[in-house]
């Protein structure tokens, strides 16, 4: 860890759909990756984008950001992740610890980007769901959380789907009490100019698993 980079064996990734963004810019650091999809829907994309199959999301626009635009390192950059995907599976709630031990170890580093606030009903649920992701990390494993503070509504068209409301004080409790010592919570404020969905800022928070709660 001399070095500032963050190594492992195993990183999982449980965040909004079956984006890859995320994992792009960390794949190179751990030697496999499963990813926790929350539904049937993004299971379903997830699969076909490690299959190589043309009927699902093109992620190539993430070339801009990932391989300075570079096509050919574009490519190479998503058939590296591709095969360090050991697994995807999806999410079962009624399961406190949704990995199965007997079959995978504990991970190394995982990420949650953009997800628990829609799958928690409510601020107990948000912290059972931080402590499932603390189950699934070593001691001195590493958590990389994001979201927005204060969401007032998300919405796709005319409907508007749940999105708790969280904020700064309401993150540092969850995540002390799940057993992490929190290294860094970088905010910014909502640059959205759109009416699909209302927050205040957004947020990435950087945690090390301490103790087992």
């Amino acid at each position: 860890m001399s070095s500032g980079k963050i190594t492992g064996t195993t990183l999982i990734d449980f965040s909004t759909g079956p984006m890859i963004g995320p994992m792009l810019s960390i794949c190179d650091y751990f030697t496999e990756i499963i990813i926790l999809e929350a539904n049937d829907f993004s299971l379903t994309h997830a699969e076909k984008w490690r299959n190589g199959e043309e009927e699902t999301f093109d992620w190539s626009h993430l070339s801009d950001v990932c391989s300075e635009g570079d096509r050919k390192k574009w490519m190479k950059k998503e058939e590296t992740l591709r095969r360090k995907v050991k697994s995807i599976m999806k999410f079962d709630e009624s399961k406190e610890n949704p990995i199965d031990k007997s079959v995978f170890s504990k991970a190394s580093c995982v990420t949650s980007f953009y997800l628990l606030s829609h799958i928690s009903k409510d601020r107990e649920a948000y912290s059972k769901n931080i402590r499932k992701l603390a189950s699934m990390l070593d001691i001195g494993g590493h958590l990389f959380l994001g979201g927005t503070f204060n969401v007032k509504y998300f919405s796709i068209g005319e409907h508007q789907f749940h999105s708790l409301p969280v904020d700064e004080e309401f993150i540092r409790t969850v995540l002390a009490d799940g057993g992490f010592s929190i290294k860094l919570i970088e905010k910014q404020d909502s640059k959205v100019v759109n009416k699909a969905v209302k927050y205040e800022k957004v947020f990435l928070a950087y945690a090390v698993k301490v103790k087992e709660v």
